[in-house]
């Protein structure tokens, strides 16, 4: 069992250079279109890791208490990263490992940490100034399909993606699932859906692929629970008398008497119905769900929080769709009737609320609602021989995808390093400039790192970083060195693209937390620390 203990300098640096070195030693190789892999065990099995976030995840604890402060420190800053963005992981440590270092140097040289903690941070602005000065819009599907490959690696995924966004939209909804196969298929659908499904296995009988399907179809929406069949008698006799032929119902739940109404055979004859409900967990959600397809199908929700009940339904309560479709699991429709206008406000409303967004899981709800009313659909299947490297594969296209989203959002920047390196010269110009010593070191602290993530890529390539810069130097500014090909190439003639606000999020979480870690002067360590599986 470990000791509690209280560590001091140097000691303190020491301990937490260790710990820091450990975890980027495991991430670092996975930076670049080369990269190697890192193996996780978990019990009695075992994971292939390419993705930085998900490494540093991975590890737990060191086995070194004092190791793992600095180890923990910089975990944090990477899932960071990864949950922001959904890539950029292996860029933040191989910083974040150079600031610290270099930080070092020149405190044991005399400089002050807080003061040189504050001057990385005054330099943090002005530098993604500048990355951001680099940045412009992508121009079409072949770009798209290249910024993929530059995420996953994998051409038939970077294909498959890029087609699927270029046709969609930013905001269009993808639903990345687990295939049968060892490839990759996908499909467009028209129109929306949601998870939730029929109420009954009974509605799918003598439908192909357990799905039931409905043309121009009425849609009635409400938040309430049917308990009797009685409850249903205001609302289908309506509809017998406004001559719908097809109804989709929408209910918070309904009870295996009130589901016979439905499934009575001489009602079917007449009005054939699905009922459905929506599986939404989050607090507040399902009423904002009911909103959105009231929206897309021109219904008026019939709410019992508003002190409605079946009894006061109406014809201006229906909706309508050209198209429904229901299975056990999800249900959807397209070509609702819905105003074009109101769905234009309603969506540009969700767009500047997901741009302001800071919250992943309220990004992810407002990018789902999203895709809903844009009425496009694309469903990727991702297939593999384990059960492991399906899995793998599909957070791979999930993490590939909100950085293709992102990319058109924020524009991308030259890849390859090449766009962080070009602020060096600069960097070391201002450096002879300043008097004070802690202005000084920051500058030439950040002139090092900003060539720290081109020299891992090419070292991971089989280069030596040194030789490649050397003969990198050679030619203009806007050419970087292209490891597939081994050759020197305009680096936006050649596609080589980073999305520029994931570069701008790992060179911001690099700064912020490497420098704060400068400051770190004493270590109090518990006998029995708390462990935390989530960063």
């Amino acid at each position: 069992m470990p000791r509690p203990k209280v560590i001091h300098p140097p000691q303190t640096q020491q301990a937490l250079q260790r710990g820091i070195t450990t975890l980027v030693g495991a991430i670092a190789p996975t930076l670049g279109p080369t990269p190697r892999r890192s193996i996780a065990q978990n019990q009695t099995k075992f994971e292939l890791l390419d993705d930085g976030g998900l490494i540093a995840r991975r590890i737990i604890a060191l086995p070194e208490q004092e190791d793992d402060v600095g180890a923990m420190l910089l975990r944090q800053a990477l899932w960071a990263v990864h949950q922001h963005v959904g890539d950029g992981a292996a860029t933040t440590a191989v910083l974040y490992e150079r600031i610290y270092n270099e930080g070092l140097r020149f405190i044991a040289a005399g400089a002050d940490p807080m003061r040189l903690r504050a001057r990385l941070m005054e330099l943090l602005p002005h530098l993604s100034e500048r990355l951001l000065a680099e940045a412009r819009p992508l121009s079409g599907e072949a770009e798209l399909q290249a910024l993929a490959f530059s995420v996953c690696y994998d051409e038939e995924m970077a294909s498959v993606l890029g087609e699927i966004i270029s046709a969609i939209g930013q905001y269009g909804q993808v639903d990345v699932r687990a295939g049968h196969g060892r490839s990759l298929e996908y499909n467009y659908v028209d129109g929306s859906y949601w998870r939730g499904g029929v109420q009954s296995k009974e509605m799918l009988r003598g439908f192909q692929r357990g799905v039931v399907e409905m043309h121009d179809a009425a849609i009635l929406v409400t938040d309430m629970d049917i308990e009797e069949p009685r409850e249903l008698v205001p609302l289908m006799s309506l509809a017998l008398r406004c001559s719908i032929k097809n109804l989709l119902l929408v209910v918070a739940s309904i009870s295996e008497t009130g589901l016979s109404v439905a499934l009575d055979d001489r009602l079917k004859d007449k009005i054939r119905t699905i009922v459905v409900k929506i599986d939404e967990f989050h607090p507040g959600e399902l009423s904002i769900l009911q909103e959105d397809i009231a929206l897309l199908t021109g219904a008026k929700p019939l709410l019992q929080q508003a002190g409605e009940s079946l009894e006061d339904v109406q014809q201006d309560n229906f909706g309508a769709a050209r198209w429904v479709w229901a299975d056990d699991k999800n249900f959807g429709f397209a070509s609702g009737k819905c105003d074009p206008q109101i769905l234009r406000k309603r969506v540009r409303r969700l767009r500047a609320a997901y741009a302001k967004a800071e919250d992943d899981d309220d990004r992810r709800r407002l990018l789902e609602r999203l895709g809903r009313l844009n009425g496009g659909l694309a469903t990727v299947y991702v297939g593999g021989i384990a059960e492991d490297e399906i899995r793998g594969r599909k957070e791979l296209a999930e993490r590939t995808l909100r950085a293709l989203r992102r990319a058109i959002s924020d524009g991308v920047i030259p890849g390859g390093g090449i766009a962080l390196l070009r602020c060096r010269d600069q960097l070391l110009a201002e450096a002879q400039a300043q008097d004070e010593l802690e202005s000084r070191a920051a500058r030439l602290i950040m002139a090092s790192a900003a060539e720290a993530p081109i020299r891992q890529l090419l070292a991971n390539a089989g280069y030596d970083p040194s030789e490649a810069l050397a003969r990198l130097g050679q030619d203009g500014a806007e050419f970087g060195f292209d490891v597939m090909a081994d050759a020197i190439v305009d680096v936006a003639k050649a596609g080589i693209v980073d999305v520029a606000q994931v570069q701008l999020e790992a060179l911001q979480r690099a700064v912020s937390s490497a420098a704060l870690a400068l400051t770190i002067d004493v270590l109090v360590l518990h006998r029995e620390p708390e462990t935390m599986t989530d960063p």
